[in-house]
């Protein structure tokens, strides 16, 4: 069967393709905003998907990749700028467009999010319009890009389209001669002209021709099945076809040609393919092509112009070998490696994997990558100049191949970032400084309020533990010693019941001269934290006698212990802790103050928590100021 019956059989089975519609991933950890978006998004045929954590928004884009994504900023767990960071330094990802959609309406914020990747901002309340408006304009941005990348390729792909569609034409003419009666019906219903000629002693004797509807365009007054060449044809004309069915009848093999005919002044292209049947007879497909000659002449056109396009691109645009040399650069490239013109360029660079990169390894690395997905984008790298300065670039490029999979050579584009790294470095360094300093004064949870904006806070606890701890001795031993080493020692003592309260998971809440005080149970609620609490007790008796041991001092602890509620937050603008307030603290502080020298002194609710698992003595009952008379216990130890 020829190239003209397999477009007839297309053409029956054609299904015109659904209006393609943008993927939209939602990521709101609010479920009313969410199904709000979701709906509105829908109503306005996008393909939307929502999640309500950026951990699932992570693993969503992997499985799928959606064309925008809508980004809340306040979220727990990861906020959205460090969603937007993780997805802009991961190379599969980084090229989503992302608009943040948050109700923070501070310049900080904003400029943060465009340094974190985001490309938009919206504030809530949002509007519908608003909405609308900017998505359609960046995935419209997006959506050229992609098809300036698209006709990239089809321009590579061409020649190996072309000879599929050749090899094609042959199986199908092939299959047309082993089953002519079997396809009549297919004939009758194709739109191109399907011929048998019949050749008796060197004249035509008949001529078949289906549709026959279709060649009254040539000759409209009359019946043509039955008519001769020369009938249909202009003199010339005539004797082409002639002697191309002279030739395929001698040498059994089927010849294609195409050949322009005019119909009211306007041409007109086929594309014929004539193949021997009998000794006598062969047959004749003919295809309008006359859409596939205009194409072909908009893509001369548009080829031109994507030349153009090269010539004058701001950005670097490069085709190099496997083995590292350059076929071809543009203006942009030239000057971005600093040098005066591409041939400069070209001359001056033999080879990319030596002469390039900064990173002796990175060609390879480049090669590597394009090989295990045939593309690489946002690949960033340290490269030389011309004059030996180094800068930093970013190479989007893909492997073009022969239709064995060979790579031919490398095409890509290239952009200067090096201000944007700086930029980067200097903002990194920043806030890891910035976090480093926070986390260094405040629980992380609560640190990770405050960067989101929260202030006050204040959270309200069901139960804590509360240690306070007094050096019973330290003020008349500081009365006479040189202040450096005083707090030398006291620096060296507390340090050590910082290990302790990490290692317990409890947290400092400050020191207060020679006072320590430490809690468990916040900010993050445990049941367990007095057992912990108890423990640490302990260990800062054993930790301050192995001290005393090394410097020769007589330290003892005088230490309180209490569980209950309290309030805990962070208060003012500047020179902020993480403190606590409540009753639970001041009877913590009071047994403190109302125990012994080496003794840790608890509440009767410590107590009941703790006597199956320590070791107690009752005190008894002991006037307590503010509270009275209350019953307390020496905590000794571990039950053995």
């Amino acid at each position: 069967m020829g190239e003209q019956g397999a477009s007839a059989i297309n053409h029956i089975n054609f299904q015109e393709e659904p209006e393609y519609r943008a993927d939209l991933l939602i990521v709101d950890d609010v479920p009313t905003n969410l199904r709000l978006l979701i709906s509105l998004l829908r109503k306005n045929n996008y393909n939307v998907r929502g999640v309500t954590n950026g951990g699932l928004a992570l693993k969503f884009v992997e499985i799928r990749k959606p064309d925008l994504i809508l980004l809340d900023i306040m979220m727990p767990e990861m906020d959205g700028y460090e969603v937007c960071k993780k997805l802009k330094e991961n190379p599969h990802t980084q090229d989503i467009p992302i608009i943040f959609l948050s109700a923070l309406t501070e310049g900080f914020d904003k400029a943060k999010a465009f340094k974190s990747g985001g490309i938009d901002y919206i504030s809530k309340p949002f509007q519908v319009e608003e909405i609308l408006a900017r998505l359609e304009t960046h995935l419209a941005q997006r959506a050229l890009q992609k098809q300036l990348e698209e006709k990239t390729e089809l321009l590579g792909h061409q020649n190996l389209q072309l000879q599929a569609e050749i090899n094609e034409r042959k199986l199908l003419e092939e299959k047309l001669r082993s089953a002519e009666e079997k396809m009549r019906a297919v004939f009758e219903a194709m739109t191109d002209i399907v011929a048998l000629i019949s050749i008796s002693e060197g004249n035509i004797e008949n001529l078949d021709i289906l549709p026959s509807n279709w060649m009254r365009l040539y000759q409209p007054d009359s019946d043509i099945i039955g008519q001769t060449i020369e009938h249909l044809f202009d003199p010339d004309t005539s004797e082409i076809w002639l002697n191309v069915i002279g030739k395929v009848l001698e040498t059994r093999e089927t010849l294609h040609f195409d050949y322009c005919l005019l119909d009211r002044g306007q041409e007109m292209w086929f594309s014929a393919a004539v193949s021997p049947v009998r000794e006598d007879t062969v047959i004749v497909v003919a295809r309008d092509i006359s859409d596939r000659k205009q194409a072909e002449e908009a893509l001369i056109i548009a080829e031109e112009r994507y030349h153009s396009i090269v010539e004058n691109a701001i950005a670097g645009i490069f085709q190099s070998t496997v083995d590292g040399q350059y076929l071809s650069v543009n203006p942009a490239l030239a000057k971005i490696y600093g040098y005066a013109s591409p041939e400069e360029l070209q001359q001056s660079v033999k080879n990319i994997n030596t002469q390039l990169y900064v990173n002796p390894n990175r060609r390879q690395e480049f090669i590597e990558a394009i090989a295990a997905q045939n593309s690489v984008s946002g690949f960033e790298s340290m490269v030389y100049c011309k004059d030996k300065s180094i800068i930093w670039i970013s190479e989007t490029a893909r492997a073009v191949r022969d239709s064995s999979g060979k790579i031919l050579y490398y095409e890509g584009i290239v952009s200067d970032i090096t201000e944007r790294k700086l930029a980067q470095e200097a903002l990194k360094f920043q806030q890891n400084q910035t976090e480093a300093l926070l986390l260094n004064i405040l629980p992380q949870p609560i640190a990770t309020r405050l960067q989101k904006g929260e202030n006050p806070i204040a959270d309200h606890f069901e139960e804590v533990s509360v240690i306070f701890a007094d050096l019973v001795g330290f003020t008349e031993f500081a009365a006479n010693r040189p202040p450096k080493k005083l707090l030398e020692l006291l620096n060296k003592i507390f340090s050590r019941f910082d290990k302790l309260a990490k290692h317990h998971n409890l947290e400092k809440i400050k020191t207060i001269g020679d006072a320590y005080m430490v809690v468990g149970g916040l900010p993050v609620p445990c049941a367990d934290a007095i057992f912990e609490v108890a423990q640490m007790a302990l260990d800062m008796q054993g930790e301050l006698a192995q001290l005393n041991q090394h410097t020769g001092q007589t330290f003892e602890l005088r230490i309180g212990i209490h569980i209950g509620p309290a309030i805990a937050g962070v208060i003012g603008m500047s020179k902020f802790i993480y403190d606590l307030w409540g009753d639970t603290v001041n009877t913590a502080s009071r047994m403190e103050s109302s125990g012994l020298p080496g003794k840790i002194q608890v509440t009767e609710a410590v107590y009941e928590r703790l006597k199956d698992r320590f070791e107690f003595e009752q005190r008894g009952l002991i006037s307590v100021k503010g509270k009275g008379e209350m019953l307390t216990y020496w905590l000794l130890g571990n039950h053995s």
